[in-house]
């Protein structure tokens, strides 16, 4: 049940309550008129279909960058874990980083407030001066790969936090809003007037199904916008994309001398 609630909110319970009271006075006073609606659709339901449609290509697009972003950690990680010429505190030290800016990413990206970046920002120079620093202590493809990985981190998270402050544009949602609110003094009067002789339960009904739809489609769109904050049920599970390495690196075992 919870899932066909999740888009009901304040804004569909103001938009029916609305709705009953346009309808109620359009039949108190008799206020109609035949107005053809389809411009009035036109208005509304492209720009929602078109912020609809955004607001998921994002979410995909957010999808793909977080499996790229784990899959660069993870091999990070490994590149550095399975090197024979660090210790192993510096191994040690590489699981922490690695782990800490994972958590520390996810951790920010779900807020609504656009703070806390400059922290992950620091992790990823701090593993970028980490592997500047042992420049001798890594060979040298393992070091081009590394550096590689730490520059494809680095985009992902910078692409990522891009997606989460620009979203899609802020005027033509506020201007689907007012609209929807438009909507009853312009639907419900054609209502009356296309369907006079018909119980008076219906016209209610069919003006507020009308405003709760178009509400509806909304807060999706809402929801869609930012696939982040855990709010919506098609928002990205980020519990996915965090990397966990919880194996430590082993300790090498001395050589055994012959007795």
């Amino acid at each position: 049940m919870h899932k066909y609630l999740d888009i009901v909110d304040h804004r569909s319970l103001l938009i029916s309550i609305l709705c009953i009271i346009v309808t109620f006075l359009c039949i108190r006073f008799d206020i109609s008129y035949d107005v053809d609606l389809i411009i009035f659709s036109i208005a509304i339901i492209f720009p929602l279909v078109f912020t609809i449609r955004e607001g998921f290509r994002r979410r995909q697009y957010a999808v793909r960058l977080l499996s790229a972003l784990k899959a660069s950690m993870s091999a990070l990680y490994f590149s550095l874990e399975n090197s024979t010429r660090l210790t192993m505190e510096e191994k040690l030290e590489v699981h922490r980083m690695v782990n800490t800016l994972s958590a520390t990413f996810i951790v920010v990206i779900k807020e609504k407030q656009d703070f806390g970046i400059s922290q992950v920002r620091a992790q990823v120079r701090e593993i970028y001066h980490f592997v500047d620093t042992r420049r001798d202590s890594i060979s040298g493809n393992t070091l081009l790969k590394v550096v590689r990985l730490v520059r494809d981190i680095e985009e992902g998270i910078e692409n990522l936090h891009g997606i989460k402050i620009h979203g899609t544009p802020v005027s033509l949602r506020a201007y689907c809003l007012v609209f929807i609110y438009i909507v009853p003094f312009i639907f419900t009067p054609t209502l009356v007037h296309n369907l006079p002789t018909q119980p008076l339960w219906l016209v209610y009904s069919l003006s507020v199904l009308h405003g709760f739809i178009l509400m509806s489609l909304y807060n999706l769109q809402d929801h869609l916008e930012d696939p982040f904050d855990q709010i919506g049920l098609d928002d990205i599970k980020l519990a996915e994309f965090q990397f966990r390495e919880t194996k430590l690196p082993e300790v090498e075992k001395p050589a055994s001398t012959p007795p």
